[in-house]
């Protein structure tokens, strides 16, 4: 890039000799001319690099006579430079303007879109209470003692109109476990202290008030009746299925598929090609057990071997798997692939 620098000048005054007491004749033929030198970048002016004083006459400059140069110094006549000729501070302050009044519109908007966010959000809090699902797990927070161990985790078991029943677990004995939340659920329902609280109770226990928010001085509310306070900090889904392939067997007639389970149990209700129009000899509802990441439960897809049916020349295949899960909750997993090779979304 070729950057555009020198010296340049232009006219900044005129004077007639006489005014100035250079001569005591009039109407003069010439002028004397004051121009400004000044420093360009792109032929902005950035500093002035001094005046020069010449004569104009018949639209030519000419040298200022040294007498008259002596009799301007002695005069002490001065013109000042005009405030143009020294752009570079201008510059300067507009550009640091210019930054802080972008910074000023980036944090407002961001402000504005946090604002939105968040009160999005206290209405998705509201609607989740409202209807909680059977999976779905409300994580309270200690306001005055932030860490694991006094993080409180209540699985919602029964829903009524103005209330909730959950099973708690408390931070440390999660952590205790050394399992994951599911787990530890699972193996210790029957153990676990059950607590009921008002909904209104629960819409109370998150900050409803953006700038409260930022503050972060929100007190929270006595949800479990102990004496100490706790804020609503999130809802969860949880319990949800974890299916996964873990081996393919493929020949020119028949497919074989091994999943596993690592969640609670679930029912296959329905198995639909999507393409291929494979045979598959699946008894449904297939009821698939419950399984751990130690320990996870193994089913397999398979097809009848028939006449009709060949993967010869198109190994390629696409089907949709939808199970239903202990809490009569629906949902659909698509597997896709070409022979052996292939992999399991859920949609």
């Amino acid at each position: 890039m070729r950057i555009v620098f020198g010296q340049r000048n232009f006219k900044i005054k005129h004077l007639d000799p006489h005014e100035i007491g250079l001569t005591t004749e009039r109407n003069l033929n010439y002028s004397i001319e004051i121009r400004q030198n000044y420093f360009h970048v792109y032929w902005i002016p950035f500093f002035g690099t001094g005046k020069i004083w010449g004569i104009r006459r018949d639209g030519n400059l000419y040298e200022i006579p040294p007498e008259f140069l002596y009799e301007i110094k002695r005069k002490q006549i001065k013109v000042r430079s005009p405030w143009y000729t020294y752009s570079w501070p201008i510059l300067i302050c507009f550009g640091f303007f210019a930054y802080y009044l972008n910074e000023q519109i980036k944090d407002y908007n961001y402000k504005q879109h946090d604002m939105q966010y968040f009160a999005e959000s206290v209405v998705g809090f509201d609607q989740k209470i409202d209807k909680p699902g059977l999976n779905d797990v409300f994580i309270l927070g200690n306001t005055a003692e932030s860490s694991s161990e006094s993080t409180m985790y209540l699985k919602v078991e029964k829903v009524y109109p103005d209330k909730i029943t959950f099973s708690l677990i408390p931070g440390f004995f999660l952590e205790s476990s050394q399992l994951q939340l599911e787990e530890c659920y699972t193996d210790n329902k029957g153990n676990l202290e059950s607590v009921t609280i008002p909904k209104s109770l629960l819409k109370k226990a998150f900050a409803r008030d953006y700038e409260v928010s930022q503050a972060g001085n929100f007190t929270g509310q006595d949800l479990l009746k102990s004496g100490k306070l706790y804020a609503l900090t999130s809802i969860e889904k949880k319990f949800l299925p974890n299916v996964e392939i873990a081996r393919t067997f493929i020949d020119y007639e028949v497919i074989q598929i091994e999943l596993t389970n690592t969640s609670n149990a679930f029912k296959i209700v329905s198995i639909k090609n999507v393409s291929n129009k494979i045979p598959w000899n699946i008894k449904l509802p297939l009821e698939v057990p419950s399984g751990t990441e130690a320990n996870p439960t193994k089913f397999v897809l398979s097809n009848d071997k028939t006449e009709k049916f060949s993967f010869y020349g198109n190994q390629d295949y696409r089907f949709d798997i939808k199970i239903l899960d202990s809490y009569n909750i629906e949902y659909t997993y698509q597997i896709y692939g070409t022979g052996s090779s292939n992999s399991i979304v859920k949609l």
